[in-house]
């Protein structure tokens, strides 16, 4: 049986979570503008193509040199990273279910020549609390994976942590949960991916791959052109300001008018760490809940994990949901004895 439909909800769900308020008025702009019905090949959507991704680098502080693509969902640009990008021998580090997803989309038709290990795991345990400056990375590998803000159980990865990593390898971010949110240091990478339902605010359906030039440039030595979303043909096509398939055009149009609200990514990082903190300093205080992350160089600001019995847990979420409080359930291993508390930028301080 479905899950009652609330007409008014305190939504804490890690994705897709709360939508800004704004956005159901820029839904009605886009019906009334009758860019729902052009053909993406047009010169409005392909004004419009343009001019979002020039805004989305400037709010994210995106580099000049990186470019931006869209596709349907961040699973879909983890198959692009792993088919056009990844060579030869990879190094994929876990602490959390999709950064283990990853790696077993990566491995399950990999090139013969290459080698994919996982790191940052101890028997069948993540090792949500070590740091990955600790993690035993090989810099002789070629390319190095990881997701920065593990969704499942509110693990991190800094910008200080990312930039230690060894400048030889190609290194690739899911970034899904904190893109919008926090202030990323793109320049610690080569490849960031992510989907707009949780730190943008926005209805599911539109992921966004970002490609330093190194990236691309292994993409062209890699040659993959065997898939409709083979990154050079992605790319070809949004050289001209176009798409490879029928896209989101909804979806980037209320990212387009999202980003003319959004204040710039330092400000928004500022103040939802200053949430996550407050939150943080309750469940460490209180009796019965503590932070599922206990260190604190690795929880993330913008999924926060509580962990706690098993009986209460369940409990608490179904007292929650009847005052109208959605809290998002523990994930995977976690599924049981945990729940999770979206902090992110659409929903406001007084929720």
């Amino acid at each position: 049986m479905a899950e009652k439909c609330l007409l008014f909800m305190f939504n804490f769900y890690p994705g897709p979570s709360k939508i800004y308020p704004e956005v159901r008025a820029y839904m009605l702009e886009a019906f009334d503008s009758g860019i729902l019905e052009m053909n993406h090949r047009s010169d409005t959507f392909m004004a419009l193509l343009e001019i979002t991704i020039e805004q989305f680098k400037v709010k994210m502080n995106i580099p000049a040199d990186f470019e931006v693509y869209f596709t349907s969902s961040a699973t879909e640009c983890w198959e692009i990273v792993n088919q056009s990008i990844l060579h030869g021998r990879v190094q994929f580090a876990y602490n959390g279910a999709f950064g283990k997803k990853w790696f077993k989309y990566a491995v399950i038709n990999p090139d013969p020549k290459s080698e994919i290990k996982p790191l940052g795991i101890r028997g069948s345990r993540f090792l949500i609390d070590q740091p990955l400056s600790e993690v035993d990375i090989d810099s002789k590998y070629d390319c190095f994976c990881a997701v920065q803000n593990e969704t499942s159980n509110g693990s991190f990865v800094d910008n200080k942590t990312l930039a230690t990593l060894p400048n030889a390898l190609l290194k690739c971010f899911d970034v899904t949960s904190s893109l919008g949110g926090q202030d990323i240091d793109f320049s610690t990478g080569d490849v960031f991916l992510a989907s707009v339902q949780k730190c943008l605010g926005l209805p599911s359906g539109l992921g966004v791959l970002i490609c330093s030039p190194r990236a691309i440039e292994q993409a062209k030595l890699n040659g993959e052109r065997n898939h409709y979303n083979s990154l050079l043909f992605v790319r070809e096509n949004f050289q001209k300001h176009q798409t490879h398939y029928t896209p989101n055009i909804l979806n980037i149009f209320l990212l387009n008018r999202l980003l003319k609200q959004l204040e710039p990514i330092q400000e928004v990082s500022r103040k939802l760490s200053l949430r996550a903190d407050t939150t943080y300093k309750i469940l460490e205080k209180s009796e019965f809940l503590k932070p599922l992350i206990k260190n604190v160089t690795t929880r993330s600001a913008t999924v926060l994990t509580a962990a706690g019995n098993e009986a209460l847990i369940l409990k608490l979420k179904k007292e929650a949901l009847q005052e109208n409080i959605v809290l998002g359930n523990g994930y995977g291993e976690w599924r049981k004895n945990t729940f999770r508390i979206a902090n992110f930028p659409a929903i406001p301080d007084k929720d």
